[in-house]
């Protein structure tokens, strides 16, 4: 290397340009360069050049460049800006208003002052105007001169000057017009351009300019028609045909807007070869090979490659040397390309056109020649000779590529042998299925690894994007190899590796295919080569359909999970909760429409990552991993496959393994669609013209281009837009009223079977499980048994359930016995972060009923542990784990599974099989066993079974007392006669006679039976005889008819067959008959298991009883199953007690039932207990029923309305007790055993409770005998579990009850006959009510009941005096019935003959208040009469019963359970209406009226429908019916009663208790009433969510909890208190009822109280925030201010920083107001059907009122005030919310509303500041006593404080920061020295002076915390009680501790005050309150502000108050007189 060339190379720093342009012979430094394009040239050209700055100069960075940029290109990320060292932004849109704007680009050029500008391509890059301005300012432009590219850029000029230059050219429109009309000849001016005129004579300006040309031309071979400004395929169009022409003409003119159009003949068979020239200032031009650039589509170039090794070596060589004499004459500067077409066939070429700029392949020359053209375009700008670049100088082979001055002559010089073959491909955003048609949008990604042999640009980057104005080229490859076979292979496996991820369509897929298609490999192609193949479609991208359609099938499921998943959890995150989307993540349906088939799949996730996908009933599954880049791995079928697929507006975009299909979307052929982003340039044919199908309709602007778009079908269309309007692919263009509606294609359903390998997943078995668990679908059993089986170990297996059963407890004990959307909300935000997990949790939860299903398989499994692993397998992991199982709460979910568990464990506690044989083995040879004993004792219950075991045991005397202890438990309930236990043969035989104990002895029967164990029951048929011989051995002879005896067998072997069973019993059935055997009873006894019974009935010919399995032999009789058969189908449950047996009755009818026939629970059992007629006895009993049946209901046999039924059948006799005394204990009894378990017995719908007694007795012979006493609770005939008994009277042979006669005091003897009724109306209904989810109206009654007498066993409970008693008849009530002018009168009636759905009750109760009695208005929605909804007569009643109620003055409580107001029609017009049709024949078409035909009309009753007539009849113009109530009547009625209810708050107490539900008018009632309990599954509703869903057209809504559930109506303040269910509701509304008094003007409700009124209040408010509850209610250690357990909270879930309740104060009823001094939490909830909607968790500070709590408080107060309560308020408030929120949500309003409240009051009210409380500013004037002085007072405690403004806040303005310093100088003795200091120096001594000033300074800083304490001190001192009490504004100072005390005396003293005082004013009206109380004092002599002595006062003197009231009112009266008779003197 030469010095000078190591000098270049090491230039370094600011000279190192400037020293590089001076060596090599340059004259301008170029250091700033603007960049005036974009895309691929912005990017191609940055990196060149900063490449060959880094090579020649060291540092890349030496020449800035500055980018152009619109919106669109930094939207979509372009590289070239990044690239950039700076851009500025440019107007959008099209390339006029930027990169081909040359005003802007001078602009910039300019203010950022660069050196040069660098066009690039297309844009501004061939208009001369660019490279003239920039000269003129003194700015380089890289490129040719403006005039020599005003000659030869311009494809018209440049074809003059070849034609000039004798260059071959086709004929074109400059053929002609030249001398002697030949070609044009270019006579160059003074300026150096060819004349106008010659220009224009080439140039065709319109459409009739190009006509005259093309007929000169001819149109054999075609016709280019070509915008000179053209390029890179815009502005050229093909015509072979002067119609097209006209098309073609205004495309290319609308292209290249002002460019002049020429035409030129089609060079046919033409390959299209580029020469590539540079030129410089010096004179030289240089061609740097060139091109063949011959595949072309619409004439842009799709491949490029160099050499052109088509045209021989020569030739070619000939064709470079005229390109450069052509631009060496006329001085070209810079990169330029000549283009010929050549004719292989011929050798011929032609001058096709010059470029002058650079191309957008030049990097196929640059890879062939080393050179780097736009550097070498920088040093020709910069002056520098060709001959002096070293890399032209390495072209021709210079050893010194460094050397100046050696110049090279360019013309006759060769450059070095070409050795490498380059092929590039565009990668364009173009559609090949749609014929190259540009796309636009997004791009994710770009995957392109380059490669010695490959390489690429691409102008975005990941995440851009191609915008509408882009050009649709963003990528370039280029392959090179030493041959071009080489070349071609390395392209190809370059573009199979290439991955374009995003909105766009790309062509890579398609130019695989092209390059491998058989004439590119032999390099055989030419210019229409490529349109050809797209025209033949000859060339296409496949993959086998059915695997496309599997492919795109889980792509979109894959895309379903994701998208369905990310909406739920956006939902989540707003706050709402609906979880309805989440169980469509795991199990959807999905449809994949391909090739005009539809493919319908089924889809299920199995796992997270496997998916099963369903078709036509044939699975196979998918597994899918998602790679980093987005991509899907899918294994299926035994392959794995790359997927990505991507949604356009047109369809789905799916790339398989690299090939990209779209599938499009089935559009509806009317619709004309664009596919293209653009613009609409014009519509082809008028608005409402006619189009045929393939017809262009209109043209769209796109990527620069103008298309067509063509017609789908033929019609009349209607455009959509305007033209100019910008549009997007998808977008409607225009409308078809199709020719031919049935050329719609139809798409057909596939009906076969997918061409892939059924494949299914293998988990391992732990994963399996898992899965199933998570919520996925799998075989339940399956999964369980492989995942134990899997289990090699006992520690394996019990790890594995135990893991199973967490996780199970794990997700259920989130849900269990909880709203879901509570449990989901808070989910929420527990795992904010992890909200997958959130729907993980609910997945699983969907599936509870597959997940307990695993939960009871794996606890089959377990039972076999012992078998499998031996005894005593199951660790104590197990149990431990089994127990959670057993904690659910909600039985309903979780009580299969639960009694699964109990049983396991149960069963685990049970000793061991030979323990407990062995045990009864010692008892039966006890020396003092007596078997009777034994036979009765209620330990034996299970060991009964296990007798059968020892029946043939080796010791005779085991077998023996076995045998015989055997008989006589099972005929416990009979009286055995005689027994006699002998053995036959070795077989044990047992012969034993009875009777039925409850039969007189003198109408008893004896009956005789025989036991005998024979052997294996295989030999039963061949050893019956035998023992029927042996039964009949001196058998007596019976005097009745009919068979009475039994037979047991006992067999020790196993029954294999049922049916021999009953062949050898008919074989024997003469026998039988003769021997009188009523019944045979099998016995099999089982080793270690219960043994089997079989029971074989006579009346059935010996056939086996199904009903009987397993049951011992007495069951059936003892249970009184033969009640159940006449009129139920009986199924057997499952029992956990032997005793116990549990059946579905599902009622037999001959009728079909909608829902199914009616069905009862039946659960019947015995008793071996004593004391059943006992409180404990009989609860313990009927818990164990209950028990029973809450196991049975969860059974998913028993439906949610099924009745239940109890029957308990006590065997032990009753002795010392009558049948009347067992009858009268048992009423009471079941009083209180309906008290206390009445939540479970409407729970589990308990509608009747059977207790069969036996009571010891004697008949009329003195015998004794047992007298079977029936007690029954039913609801059966309406009122709730009625208590009755009776007298059962047996049928001596059957034992069955044929009689039941009435017991009880006053009942004549009534017998009757009472099989077991099927169901009656009442079971109707209350199965009705319950399908609803309340309680039938009239159990409502009963329940009142009930709650009632749990009210008293509390109250009594809390009493310390034993002596006070419940009263009797505590509960009486009469139904209100209209009577015969319509007005409600008690009365009674039949329960459910009501004829409409509204019923009310007038009920008295005697109440802890009240013992003597209260009354209460009660009316209800009967649900079961029209869903209980609201019509003319349900409104007339509410009305009358509300205002029978307000006339008394009492109580109305409404329990709602409805469906809003009555719609209906005119049902009887239905069949009878004809229609009138536009067109008979064509329905669809419409109609013009309704009509009836003359008979129908004239046979309707008068004014059912008003009609006029017509032809046909009689048109109908209104319907109105003759039944009322059945439309706008009903909205009539609502508004009735509304105003009613509304009335009725003002008047009474009004509560409203809602059950079911509650809809339109009746949750407006609730509402209007005020007062609201809430049952949980009772929401208030306007409109019911699935009515909702259809509105919004989606499912947004899953339930009607989301509209009016608890979560909505407690937070807002509607609902005052939810309850679980009905027995708590009816709790709930007598506790409100007990503050209530019995009628309004009454004293407020009092009741005894145990808790002293002057006890201290133990609990004391703190000054830090506390619970104000634990002030009002206390705690278990320290009471509070109200009595023990008498305060109950309300409201609280509305307003939290307020607390309103009611409570008691030495038994005196009072409302209580309290301030919350917590931080609370406002929660406003997201609206489900508003996806932007948003939970809003708004924070509210203690102690200040907000605008819900100022509303609550204001409520609470009416409330209050309207149940005639004194109040209590405990002031605690700082202020008012006053902030901007608060504000806009109507604080003032609210607040304004307490004032309004309080003076209206017309009860005492106390205000009182507790301890530590404050009462501030707004909030003390909205409470100040001022407001109602005749009802307010106020009181505080010494510790409390009131005042404007908080102390701190006070100094702030009052005590500020310089009066404090004044007080410290006034106070502080060192600050007074300093002072007395500074006034001795002041004046004299400056510096001393200033000294002294700053320790003052110093001094008052170090006093400030401590004098602003005192400053706040001193202002809390303003504050206190002291002076409240002197200002008057408190009465009294009130410590706390004291104040129960206080407050009891003076609300018991005003209570009495304002009653005497209410007294005295009515008396006489014109006294008012105070003269009252003036009166009072003047009889009263006590102190009259002693309280107690006051309250003597009032209680000693109650009569001389009566008679002073008496005086005052004859006074008043005789007044009253007095005046009229004076006015009447005056008249």
């Amino acid at each position: 290397m030469s010095a000078t060339a190591e000098e270049s190379a090491t230039a370094t720093g600011s000279n190192a340009i400037e020293d590089y342009v001076k060596e090599h012979g340059g004259d301008r430094v170029i250091r700033k360069i603007l960049i005036a394009n974009n895309g691929m040239a912005a990017t191609k050209s940055i990196l060149s050049m900063r490449q060959w700055a880094y090579m020649e100069l060291g540092d890349e960075k030496l020449i800035q460049f500055v980018a152009m940029a619109t919106p669109e290109d930094l939207k979509a990320n372009a590289e070239y800006i990044r690239l950039a060292d700076s851009f500025v932004e440019v107007p959008g849109g099209k390339n006029l208003n930027n990169y081909a704007n040359v005003d802007v680009i001078c602009r910039i050029a300019k203010e950022q002052g660069v050196d040069a500008v660098w066009p690039g391509w297309g844009h501004a890059s061939e208009n001369p105007k660019l490279p003239n301005t920039l000269d003129e300012m003194g700015i380089k432009f890289i490129g040719p001169t403006g005039p020599v590219m005003s000659v030869l850029g311009d494809k018209i000029a440049a074809n003059i000057l070849a034609q000039t230059a004798k260059v071959p050219s086709i004929p074109w429109s400059g053929s002609y017009g030249g001398p002697n009309d030949g070609p044009l000849q270019a006579e160059l001016n003074e300026e150096g351009t060819i004349p106008d005129e010659i220009f224009e004579k080439a140039t065709c300006r319109t459409v009739e300019e190009a006509i005259e040309a093309a007929k000169k031309i001819g149109y054999e071979n075609g016709i280019m028609i070509k915008a000179s400004e053209g390029g890179g395929g815009k502005g050229i169009r093909f015509v072979d045909n002067e119609d097209e022409l006209q098309n073609a003409y205004e495309q290319v003119s609308a292209e290249v807007i002002g460019s002049p159009i020429f035409l030129m003949q089609l060079c046919k068979n033409a390959r299209h070869l580029e020469v590539q020239i540079v030129g410089d200032q010096h004179g030289n031009a240089v061609a740097l090979n060139g091109r063949d650039c011959s595949t072309q589509r619409r004439f842009q170039k799709i491949f490029e490659e160099g050499p052109p090794i088509i045209a021989p070596k020569e030739t070619f060589r000939e064709m470079e040397r005229a390109a450069q004499r052509l631009t060496q004459s006329i001085g070209y500067q810079g990169a330029g390309t000549v283009e010929y077409l050549f004719n292989a066939d011929t050798g011929k070429y032609f001058f096709l056109e010059l470029n002058p700029r650079l191309q957008v392949e030049h990097p196929v020359t640059e890879g062939v020649t080393d050179v780097n053209l736009p550097a070498t375009q920088l040093q020709v700008a910069m002056g520098i000779p060709l001959y002096n670049m070293p890399q032209i100088r390495r072209l021709y082979g210079k050893e010194d590529v460094y050397a100046k001055d050696d110049k090279i002559d360019f013309l006759e010089e060769e450059y070095r042998e070409i050795k490498t073959h380059i092929i590039a491909a565009r990668i364009t955003a173009e559609n090949p299925d749609e014929g190259f048609k540009p796309t636009s949008g997004s791009i994710e990604r770009i995957k392109f690894q380059s490669t010695p042999d490959c390489w690429g640009y691409f102008s975005v980057g990941a995440n851009g994007g191609i915008h509408e104005f882009a050009d649709s080229q963003f990528g370039h490859l280029f392959a090179k190899g030493p041959t071009r076979e080489e070349a071609r292979k390395s392209l190809i496996l370059a573009l199979k590796e290439i991955e374009v991820r995003g909105e766009i369509r790309t062509t890579v897929e398609y130019l695989v295919q092209l390059l491998e298609t058989k004439k590119f490999k032999e390099n055989t192609i030419d210019t229409a080569w490529l349109d050809g193949i797209i025209r033949e479609k000859s060339v296409s991208v496949q993959q086998p359909p059915h695997l496309v359609v599997a492919s795109a099938a889980i792509m979109r499921a894959h895309e379903h999970v994701k998208n369905a998943s990310e909406e739920v959890k956006d939902s989540f995150r707003k706050g709402q909760v609906s979880t309805s989307g989440i169980p469509g993540i795991n199990s959807f349906d999905l449809e994949i429409a391909y090739q005009d088939t539809k493919y319908a799949f089924h889809i299920d996730r199995i796992s997270d990552d496997v998916y099963r996908l369903t078709l036509n009933g044939v699975s196979f599954d998918a597994q899918i991993t998602v790679t980093a880049e987005g991509a899907l791995l899918a294994t299926f079928g035994g392959e794995t496959h790359r997927i990505f697929g991507m949604d356009e507006p047109l369809g789905l975009r799916l790339s398989v393994d690299g090939v990209t299909i779209l599938m499009p979307t089935i559009f509806d052929p009317s619709e004309l669609r664009t596919d293209v982003t653009g613009k609409v340039v014009r519509y082809l044919q008028e608005n409402g013209a006619d189009v045929e199908v393939g017809q262009p309709f209109v043209e769209v602007e796109a990527m620069k281009m103008i298309m067509p778009i063509k017609a789908t079908e033929s019609g009349k269309i209607t455009h959509n837009f305007s033209p100019g309007t910008v549009i997007s692919a998808g977008d409607l263009l225009a409308s078809l009223q199709l020719r031919d509606p049935s050329k719609v294609k139809k798409i057909l359903d596939f009906e076969g079977e997918l061409d892939i390998a059924m494949n299914t997943y293998e988990f391992d078995e732990s994963q399996a499980l898992t899965n199933v668990l998570g919520g996925y679908s799998g075989d339940v059993e399956a999964t369980v048994a492989a995942a134990l089986q899997a289990a090699g170990t006992k520690e394996d297996a019990a790890e594995l359930v135990v893991n199973a059963v967490n996780d199970f407890v794990r997700v259920e004990s989130l849900f269990d016995g909880k709203l879901k959307d509570d449990v989901v909300r808070q989910l929420t935000k527990d795992n904010a972060e992890t909200l997958d997990d959130v729907i993980s949790l609910n997945q699983a939860h969907a599936q509870i009923t597959k997940r307990s299903e695993v939960m009871i398989s794996m606890m089959r499994q377990i039972d076999l542990f012992n078998d499998r692993f031996g005894q005593g397998s199951i660790p104590g992991s197990v149990f431990e784990a089994l127990e959670t199982l057993t904690k659910f709460q909600d039985k309903r979910v979780y009580g299969e599974v639960a009694i699964a568990a109990e049983k396991i464990i149960r069963d685990a506690k049970v000793p061991a099989f030979e323990i407990r044989i062995e045990d009864l083995r010692r008892q039966l040879l006890d020396e003092d066993v007596d078997l009777d004993k034994l036979a009765k004792s209620a330990t034996l219950s299970a060991g009964v079974d296990l007798l059968t075991y020892l029946f043939q045991d080796e010791n005779v005397d085991v077998r023996t007392f076995a045998l015989e202890s055997y008989i006589r438990r099972v005929y416990r309930a009979h009286r055995i006669l005689d027994i006699n236990v002998f053995e036959v043969d070795g077989q044990m035989q047992c012969k034993f006679s009875f009777r039925f104990a409850d039969v007189p002895e003198s109408k008893g029967v004896v009956r005789h039976g025989l036991l005998s164990v024979i052997g294996s029951s295989e030999n039963l048929a061949t050893a019956l005889p035998t023992v029927l011989s042996t039964f009949g051995a001196n058998l007596p002879k019976v005097d009745y008819d009919g068979p009475s005896n039994v037979l047991h067998l006992v067999t020790d072997g196993e029954v294999h067959s049922i049916e021999k069973i009953e062949e050898a019993l008919i074989s024997q059935i003469k026998e039988l008959n003769m021997l009188g055997v009523r019944t045979v009873n099998l016995c099999v006894p089982v080793a270690k298991q219960d043994p089997t019974y079989y029971s074989f009935v006579q009346g059935d010919g010996y056939k086996e009883n199904p009903l009987r399995r397993n049951m011992r032999p007495t069951f059936h009789h003892l249970l009184e199953l033969s009640r159940l058969d006449a009129n139920f189908e009986l199924e057997r449950l499952p029992a956990v007690q032997r005793n116990v047996q549990v059946y579905i009755g599902t009622e037999k009818t001959k009728m079909s039932v909608r829902g199914g026939p009616p069905q009862v629970v039946f659960v019947r059992g015995i008793s071996h207990a004593p004391g059943l007629i006992s409180f404990a006895g009989s609860r313990r009993a009927l818990v164990q029923g209950l028990d029973e049946l809450e196991r049975a209901q969860t059974n998913p046999k028993v439906n949610n309305q099924a009745s239940s039924r109890i029957f308990l059948h006590s065997l032990p006799e009753i002795v010392d007790m009558s049948a009347e005394e067992v009858a009268s204990e048992f009423a009471e009894i079941m009083g209180q055993v309906k008290s206390r378990l009445a939540a479970r017995l409407l729970k589990l719908r308990v509608d009747e409770i059977e207790v069969k007694v036996r009571v010891q007795t004697t008949d009329g012979d003195g015998n004794p005998v047992i007298e079977s006493v029936r007690l029954v609770a039913t609801s059966v005939e309406g009122e709730w579990l009625k208590t009755s008994a009776f007298s059962e009277r047996p049928d001596p042979i059957t034992g069955v009850a044929k009689e039941f006669c009435v017991l009880g005091e006053g009942v004549d003897e009534v017998c009757m006959l009472d099989p077991y009724g099927s169901s009656n109306i009442i079971a109707t209904k209350r199965a009705i009510a319950r399908r609803v989810g309340s309680t039938y109206a009239y159990d409502f009654l009963g329940l009142l009941e009930v709650g009632l007498i749990g009210q008293w066993d509390s109250h009594l409970t809390s009493l310390d005096d034993a002596g006070v008693r419940m009263p009797t008849n505590l509960f009486s009530k009469q139904e209100l019935i209209e009577d015969e002018e319509g007005t409600l009168v008690p009365g009674s009636r039949i329960i459910g003959t009501n004829k409409f759905g509204m019923v009310s009750w007038l009920v008295n109760m005697k109440t802890p208040e009240y013992p003597e009695g209260r009354e209460a208005i009660f009316v209800a929605n009967d649900v079961t009469v029209q869903s209980g909804s609201f019509g003319v007569d349900e409104d007339e009643h509410y009305m009358k019963a509300s205002q029978f109620a307000r006339a008394r003055g009492i109580p109305r409580v409404y329990i709602a359970c409805n469906a809003g107001a009555r719609i209906g029609l005119v049902d009887e017009l239905k069949p009878k209406f004809q229609i009138k049709f536009v067109d008979e024949s064509s329905p669809n078409k419409g109609f013009e009226y309704l009509y009836l035909s003359d008979e129908d009309y004239t046979a309707l009753p008068e004014g059912t429908v008003n009609a006029h007539e017509v032809a046909e009849g009689w048109a109908i113009d209104d319907i109105i019916g003759t039944k009322h109530g059945i439309g706008v009547e009903n909205l009539q009625g609502s508004g009735m009663i509304a105003g009613e209810t509304s009335r009725a708050y003002d008047e009474i107490f009004t509560l409203s208790y809602v059950t079911g539900r509650s809809v339109g008018i009746g949750a407006y009632l609730v509402r209007l009433g005020q007062r609201v309990i809430q049952m949980k599954q009772g929401p208030m509703l306007l409109t019911g969510f699935g009515a909702l869903n259809k509105l919004l057209g989606r499912d947004v809504y899953n339930s009607q909890d989301q509209l009016g559930g608890p979560q909505i109506m407690f937070p807002n303040g509607v609902s005052h208190e939810i309850v679980d269910d009905d027995q708590e509701g009816v709790a709930s509304i007598l506790q409100w009822l007990s503050f209530v008094p019995k009628f309004i003007g009454a004293l407020p409700a009092t009741r005894d109280c145990s808790d002293p009124v002057d006890r201290d209040i133990e609990f004391r408010p703190t000054p830090i925030p506390y619970d104000p509850r634990l002030m009002l209610a206390g705690t278990a250690d320290q009471k509070g201010f109200f009595d023990e357990g008498s305060y109950k909270e309300y409201l609280a879930g509305w307003g939290k920083s307020v607390v309103v309740g009611r409570g008691r104060l030495g038994g005196i009823s009072m409302g209580a107001i309290a301030v919350e001094t917590r931080l609370v939490e406002q929660v406003i909830p997201a609206d489900p059907a508003d996806a932007k909607s948003r939970e809003a968790v708004l924070p509210q500070a203690g102690q200040v009122l907000f605008p819900d709590s100022s509303y609550k408080t204001a409520q609470a107060i009416r409330d209050f005030d309207n149940e005639g309560l004194p109040v209590m308020i405990f002031a605690n408030w700082r202020g008012f919310s006053g902030g901007s929120r608060d504000m806009a949500g109507e604080i003032l309003k609210f607040g304004a509303m307490i004032v309004d409240a309080l003076r209206e009051y017309k009860h005492p009210v106390y205000i009182y500041l507790p301890p530590h409380g404050e009462l501030r500013g707004g909030s003390w004037v909205v409470v100040d006593p001022t407001i109602n002085e005749e009802k307010m007072s106020m009181y505080a405690d010494p510790d409390s404080r009131g005042g404007i403004l908080e102390p701190a806040g006070i100094i702030e303005v009052k005590f500020r920061e310089k009066d404090q310093i004044a007080v410290m100088h006034r106070l502080d003795p060192e600050l007074q020295l300093l002072d007395s200091e500074l006034d001795g120096v002041s004046g004299i001594d400056d510096e001393a002076a200033a000294s002294i000033k700053e320790n003052i300074a110093a001094r008052e800083s170090e006093l400030k915390a401590v004098y602003t304490q005192v400053a706040t001190e001193f202002a809390d001192l303003h504050d206190k009680t002291g002076r409240m009490k002197a200002k008057g504004v408190i009465k009294e100072a009130v410590p706390w501790n004291r104040a129960r005390e206080f407050f009891f005396y003076l609300a018991q003293r005003r209570i009495l005050e304002d009653d005497f005082v209410a007294q005295i004013k009515k008396a006489d009206p014109t006294m008012n309150s105070k003269a009252a109380i003036a009166l009072i004092k003047t009889l009263c002599s006590a102190d009259y502000d002693d309280n107690k002595a006051v309250i003597e006062f009032f209680t000693s003197s109650a009569d001389d108050l009566s008679a002073k009231v008496v005086e005052v009112k004859k006074a008043a009266v005789a007044a009253q007189i007095d005046a009229l008779q004076k006015e009447l003197g005056e008249l």
